[in-house]
């Protein structure tokens, strides 16, 4: 079995910069799900569209719809 390598300074702010680049993936995540069920939530209330048939569009479940913009759609 191959010996475990010691933690070198670079080792450490490679491991620092990788943790860095996963939560600026999270946030990028995060905000594209609240810019798309913030757009689902704009179009269902304008009545151009009803949540069901948002939801059957989109190939979602009404449910579905209904918790996600519950969860992303920040409300006044």
């Amino acid at each position: 079995m191959t010996p475990a390598r010691p933690e070198t300074p670079e080792a450490a702010a490679a491991k620092k910069r990788l943790d860095q680049a996963a939560t600026n993936r999270d946030q990028a995540i995060e905000a594209a799900h609240r810019a798309y069920w913030t757009a689902v939530a704009d179009e269902i209330k304008a009545k151009n569209l009803t949540q069901t048939a948002a939801a059957a569009h989109l190939d979602f479940s009404r449910e579905h719809v209904r918790k996600q913009i519950l969860r992303f759609v920040q409300t006044d």
